[in-house]
């Protein structure tokens, strides 16, 4: 379990911003190496939506701070497990630290919501950060479903590399 006591609700959204930043970073990455098209197009979209969870992250804050500018900071104070990637990075290891970075965040912001709704913020932000909450997990579905997608065309690419080129 994650504890963000303590941690103020501005720190928290500068941490889920980073986190989603890092997982942005990581499904680019992703799609850049990888070696079909279905599998590349997954992992774009995915970078895609962490794109915009960022930018909802930012306009929270903007509605809740208004005037103050989101500090994004290396490093954070929430205990979200960031990936570690390069280009030595199993594909199948990768999916893995992303489907933990999708739970923590699923975690992190349902409490972040229980913590919005405690400190009587507008129903709006309660209702964004638990749609965030939900599209974590959607995330990790996806992420379940590719890594059993990597793990078993892993050996058949072996036989057939050219099975998923594309057109």
């Amino acid at each position: 379990m994650i504890d963000i006591a303590g941690i103020s609700f501005k720190e928290l959204l500068g941490a889920a911003a980073k986190a989603e930043e890092n997982s942005r970073e990581v499904y680019d990455f992703l799609a850049k190496r990888a070696k079909n098209f279905v599998t590349a197009d997954r992992f774009k979209f995915l970078a895609g939506e962490e794109q915009k969870h960022e930018e909802y992250i930012r306009g929270i804050y903007s509605k809740t701070f208004p005037g103050s500018e989101l500090v994004v900071k290396d490093d954070t104070p929430l205990p979200i497990p960031f990936i570690i990637y390069n280009d030595e990075s199993d594909e199948s290891e990768l999916i893995e630290q992303a489907m933990g970075t999708e739970l923590a965040a699923k975690e992190v912001y349902e409490k972040m919501s229980q913590l919005a709704k405690n400190e009587k913020r507008p129903e709006e932000i309660v209702l964004t950060l638990d749609y965030l909450a939900g599209m974590e997990q959607n995330h990790y579905n996806i992420l379940e479903q590719e890594l059993d997608r990597v793990k078993n065309f892993e050996q058949f690419d072996e036989y057939f590399p050219g099975m998923h080129i594309g057109p």
